[in-house]
């Protein structure tokens, strides 16, 4: 019997692949999936993981009615369905670094959303602080062994973690970890470095405790905090002198680390490096590039893969090729670096480093950039150019910049031809090469 509860545990079908084994089974966009072998599901991690196995029955309404479809596939096959998105846990905290609370008028909605949700870390590596998982959350993650999760930490010390998060009530962080550890959950852990609040001691002690978790404690990532102009309350930033200091410390203690357990789990963001005007370290240093998402290892990463797609490209004297690069401040003096290395294979590029006005100058990066800062930025400048945009500074799945403007926008608002291009060397490499 269909009852209310059946139907609110269901999601919504968006769409189904072409040619997918639902397709083939009949299944429709509009449908709403209840359940697979008679487990609900209610996002796409219940899909993902009851999907796996070999027969399926599958149970949806469509026009009201309950339907039953047996599917049979080969192990881990997905059956094609795309499902409604998932609706996100808000965050509780009020933390000092708040990177929302920075955000001006004017943006795109999502923007404005603080979100702490499990589902997300698991799903796209968003980092959570825990504070706000419940013991039935812990018992679906376990069973369903949700991992990878990303922590965001800060500190172990639990009175400067409350203070620096705004909740006062925020669980103790290593029980957590240890709890999840014990359930064998691996984890990417982060620490925002905060001048004056979670460094000198505290930081030490932090990346301690952090470590006597491994492996379940899989990286951690120190990054620096990040300041808009619109912050009402301003942190201590992080410049030259404390970011040669940081660096200094934490790589005595990775080397530390990796003697007493054998692994680099300990990784320094490049803004840190940017900032100091020191070398990165070989790449050989970032393992895997676990956390290279959040800006730890990406300009040393790019620059190698660029020397190796650089052999690849065959030698033109066609001038013709001719581009503009858009980046943020600080990644474009390497850029500056690899187009003078292919102007010797006939590709042209104007690198172009953004100022970013709208949410002020010390926001650097191209992951941060807006339509309307970029549209400045090309005025008065040769329209025969073709303009390549970093995917990154696009919203995931989308061509909105993070004021909302549209790549269709800025076409028409310069007059140019502009492409969004894979963010990293390859993706530079096969559009210009």
């Amino acid at each position: 019997m269909l009852t209310k509860d059946i139907v609110k545990k269901g999601i919504n079908i968006i769409s189904v692949e072409k040619d997918s084994i639902a397709f083939a089974a009949g299944i429709k966009p509009g449908d709403m999936l209840i359940s697979i072998n008679d487990n609900a599901i209610s996002d796409l991690i219940d899909y993902r993981f009851y999907e796996a196995e070999e027969f399926l029955k599958v149970e949806i309404i469509r026009d009201g009615v309950l339907k039953e479809i047996e599917i049979e596939k080969a192990e881990d096959e997905d059956i094609g369905l795309e499902l409604d998105s998932i609706r996100i846990k808000r965050c509780p905290n009020k933390c000092v670094f708040c990177f929302v609370d920075q955000m001006p008028k004017g943006c795109r909605e999502s923007l404005y959303i603080k979100d702490e949700d499990y589902r997300f870390s698991f799903l796209y590596g968003s980092y959570i602080t825990l504070t706000n998982i419940t013991n039935k959350d812990k018992e679906r993650i376990f069973s369903q062994r949700l991992s990878p999760l990303y922590i965001s930490v800060h500190a172990t010390d639990n009175e400067l973690r409350r203070k620096m998060l705004g909740n006062k009530k925020a669980s103790d962080i290593l029980k957590e970890i240890e709890e999840l550890a014990r359930h064998r959950i691996y984890l990417h852990t982060q620490i925002v470095l905060c001048p004056g609040f979670n460094d000198g001691e505290y930081l030490k002690k932090s990346i301690n405790d952090l470590k006597d978790f491994y492996p379940y404690v899989s990286s951690i990532a120190i990054v620096p905090v990040g300041q808009t102009r619109y912050r009402v309350n301003k942190l201590m930033p992080v410049d030259a002198d404390y970011a040669k200091k940081t660096i200094t410390l934490l790589t005595k203690i990775k080397a530390d680390i990796k003697k007493e357990i054998g692994d680099d789990i300990l990784f320094i963001a490049d803004e840190f490096y940017i900032k100091a005007g020191m070398e990165f370290p070989d790449i050989s240093e970032y393992a895997d590039f676990p956390q290279i998402e959040n800006g730890v290892g990406f300009v040393p990463l790019f620059l190698s893969e660029f020397e190796e797609a650089l052999t690849k490209i065959k030698k033109k004297a066609d001038t013709s090729r001719k581009f503009i690069a858009i980046t943020g401040e600080s990644f474009a003096p390497y850029l500056k670096g690899c187009a003078a290395k292919l102007k010797n294979y006939g590709v042209d590029i104007n690198v172009i480093a953004v100022k970013n006005s709208f949410l002020g100058d010390s926001v650097t990066v191209a992951g941060l950039l807006t339509g309307q800062d970029i549209l400045r930025a090309l005025k008065n400048i040769d329209n025969k150019r073709t303009v390549l945009i970093p995917s990154v500074s696009l919203r995931e799945a989308a061509d909105r910049f993070l004021d909302d403007m549209t790549v269709e926008e800025l076409r028409n608002g310069s007059g140019m031809e502009v492409e969004v291009v894979q963010a990293d060397a390859k993706g530079l490499i096969e559009r210009v090469g």
